[in-house]
């Protein structure tokens, strides 16, 4: 520690301070006459006044007293150890719960000796661990996710002294990025363990499943199977389908090489509406290295029907194919359409009704759109050259359009509106939005409602006009959307020559659709939970509560009850929160589970119904074969090396033979006023207080 007096004055006023205690001293002792004090009482006296008034001189100087400290920060070293399923699938995982922990936690007690040890596991998500052993290794998590890691050290390493990541594991990871692409600039070594057998044993299993969620009753919906094999040549391997333990499909698949990969597309029929428990499986007459990974468990949601939605034009247009192929793509909904003359039949079985160039002054006009109002059906409207402005304006759906003269037309391109908020649009098609080609949209005055969000802004050139060209409106209890111009179907090709396909434009037009033909949901009691939730991720619930005046409240108790497939129950109570309810079920084993909720305001009793699936997760299992070859790479890339698990116990001196893995000196400089020293006080005190006693005692004043 060094400590260096300083002041904003030159040194040499010091003297001018050891002046002015000597002739205060001199002043006051030196010519007394009186003798009054014995003489070394005097003497005394003018030593303690010489040192008062010096120190207090020196003191009004403002000194400073700078001190350096130093302190030595041991090198960090961060071990993770890879806690997942396929460490311990293969045939060794009683080593690794054994005989392998034990010369483990020996490495780290020798590694504490000598850094700072920081402990984590990693798998579905990176954990800290207490200590320094690794009792708590369970290799129970589903998921592999090394990139995590280094979100870690870039939040709680970051400028620290940092010497050496090391990671154990098998080098499989099926979340998240690539670790080797992740860890490229790293600051620090990394070091790695490679566990598990680079070995291909027999094995068969399901690499991937491909389906969709939701089918439709009566329908036909496919599967896509992805079925490798291990070491089986020969062989025959049976595969099934099952749900509730009734064989709904099975087929014998000939292996005929040790290497083999088959994809298969089988179909199924969707049953009754609700979600359904298939199981498709894998069965062999040879023994393999595990079963685990033999079967999937999927969940489909039955629908009773899919949303219609009709498309009625005044005329034929390239904006209705392009439209009616957006709404195609999304298996929710159906799609039909019509020239307004020409159709007849009720418009109240369908979600939503998109008028192109309508209302116009065709006689079915008038009719259809009476009919619609009537029914409640939410509308789409696409105004064109052909479009009757005075009987859209009477619609009241969001705008009022006066035209400047009856043919006029303006080309104008889309702007998006940033604090659009009815729904969301992906950043991709974003960013391809002011590449879109204009449309054509009538030259006349746009009157906007309040009630009205706008989600693209008409441009003209470079000036962007507050006009709007794509809008929604929510007034009265109706929902309705308007495009002011033609023209969608030049969208759909150039997102198609940008992107190579149609998804932005499908995007534009879906979400649209979406909005408008939701219901929106009245009910004072409605319980929320997610349909399908991962089994290992905690099943989370929330609840809203209304009175009759439509205001959030959350004062009444809320009970749930969660039923599985054996009929078990479980009670739970929802913890409150802002304006709601919200809890956290916790953990559910693989299965369809229902669930009623209740609560009571007054004297009127609330309940809500609905239910959930939790679903498998067996990419652990899958591919059991250890990727070591990712963990050589990523420790090269980062200037380490791997080391095999005999090799364990020489990583303490393979560390400390870098040389670059060393503790940090750092100076810390402090500036101390002397006013605020404590102990200069009491001394300033102590003086007075002596000078005032010895007078005192003396017989003087």
């Amino acid at each position: 520690m060094d400590i260096n007096i300083i002041t904003a004055y030159p040194l040499w006023y010091i003297l001018l301070c050891i002046m002015a205690g000597i002739l205060a001293s001199m002043a006051l002792y030196y010519h007394e006459r009186d003798n009054e004090f014995p003489a070394w009482l005097k003497r005394l006296l003018g030593v303690n006044r010489f040192l008062l008034v010096s120190i207090i001189a020196f003191l009004l100087l403002s000194p400073l007293l700078k001190v350096i400290s130093h302190q030595s920060e041991k090198p960090i070293i961060v071990f993770a150890h890879d806690n997942s399923m396929s460490v311990v699938l293969g045939n060794d995982s009683a080593f690794y719960r054994d005989a392998y922990r034990d010369a483990l936690n020996a490495m780290l007690e020798e590694l504490h000796t000598d850094y700072e040890l920081s402990l984590f596991t990693f798998g579905e998500e990176v954990n800290a661990i207490p200590g320094y052993s690794f009792d708590s290794l369970t290799f129970n998590e589903k998921l592999s996710d090394m990139s995590a890691l280094f979100d870690l050290m870039d939040v709680r390493f970051s400028n620290r002294n940092t010497g050496a990541l090391i990671i154990a594991g098998d080098g499989i990871y099926n979340h998240g990025l690539n670790p080797v692409y992740r860890a490229s600039g790293a600051s620090y070594p990394i070091y790695t363990i490679a566990l598990g057998d680079t070995a291909v044993r027999r094995d068969a299993y399901l690499k991937r499943v491909h389906y969709n969620r939701i089918a439709y009753q009566g329908n036909d919906f496919p599967l896509e199977l992805i079925v490798n094999a291990s070491k089986f040549s020969g062989s025959v391997l049976t595969l099934s389908v099952s749900e509730a333990g009734k064989t709904l499909f099975t087929r014998q698949i000939r292996v005929n090489r040790n290497n083999f990969s088959k994809t298969l597309r089988i179909n199924l029929t969707a049953g009754e509406a609700g979600t359904h428990h298939y199981v498709v499986r894998i069965t062999s007459n040879r023994k393999e290295i595990t079963k685990e990974n033999n079967h999937y468990d999927l969940f489909i949601d039955v629908l009773k029907s899919k949303q219609k939605i009709l498309i009625l034009a005044n005329s034929p247009h390239p904006d209705i194919t392009a439209i009616k192929d957006a709404i195609g793509s999304n298996l929710n909904y159906e799609v039909e359409d019509y020239l307004a003359d020409k159709f007849s039949g009720p418009l109240q079985e369908y979600s939503l009704l998109i008028l192109h160039q309508m209302p116009s002054s065709t006689p079915a006009s008038g009719r259809l759109l009476n009919e619609a109002r009537r029914a409640g059906v939410p509308i789409l409207f696409i105004v064109g050259p052909q479009t009757d402005l005075g009987a859209f304006n009477a619609q009241k759906a969001g705008m009022q359009i006066n035209a400047y003269n009856r043919r006029g037309m303006n080309e104008l391109t889309p702007v998006m509106n940033n604090e659009f908020t009815l729904f969301s649009i992906s950043d991709e098609t974003m960013s391809l939005i002011p590449q879109l080609p204009p449309l054509y949209v009538r030259f006349a005055r746009y009157n906007v409602f309040n009630s009205a969000s706008i989600l693209f802004y008409q441009k003209a050139g470079s000036i962007v006009s507050s006009d709007p060209a794509y809008l929604f409106d929510q007034a009265e209890d109706r929902k309705t959307g308007i495009i002011a111009g033609t023209g969608l179907w030049r969208w759909r090709m150039k997102s198609w020559l940008i992107t190579g396909d149609h998804a932005a434009f499908n995007e534009i037009i879906n979400k649209s659709i979406q909005f408008l033909a939701v219901k929106e949901d009245k009910r004072q009691f409605r319980v929320n939970v997610p349909a399908n939730t991962p089994e290992y991720i905690a099943v989370e619930l929330n609840a809203e509560l209304y009175n009759d005046s439509y205001d959030p409240v959350n004062e009444p108790d809320v009970g749930l009850e969660i039923t599985d497939d054996a009929g078990n129950t479980y009670d739970f109570v929802f913890g409150r929160s802002a304006e709601g309810y919200s809890l956290n079920a916790g953990n559910f084993p693989v299965g369809t589970y229902s669930f009623r909720a209740n609560t009571r305001i007054g004297e009127h009793v609330y309940t809500d119904e609905g239910g959930f699936t939790v679903s498998p997760v067996i990419v652990e299992q899958t591919s059991l074969r250890a990727a070591h070859d990712l963990l050589a790479e990523l420790a090269v890339k980062n200037y380490g090396s791997m080391l095999a698990v005999e090799q364990l116990n020489s990583l303490p001196e393979i560390l400390k033979e870098r040389g670059d893995v060393k503790p940090l000196l750092h100076a810390e400089k402090k500036f101390i006023e002397f006013i605020d020293i404590w102990w200069i006080l009491l001394i300033v005190l102590a003086l007075l207080g002596l000078e005032w006693f010895l007078r005192k005692w003396s017989g003087s004043y």
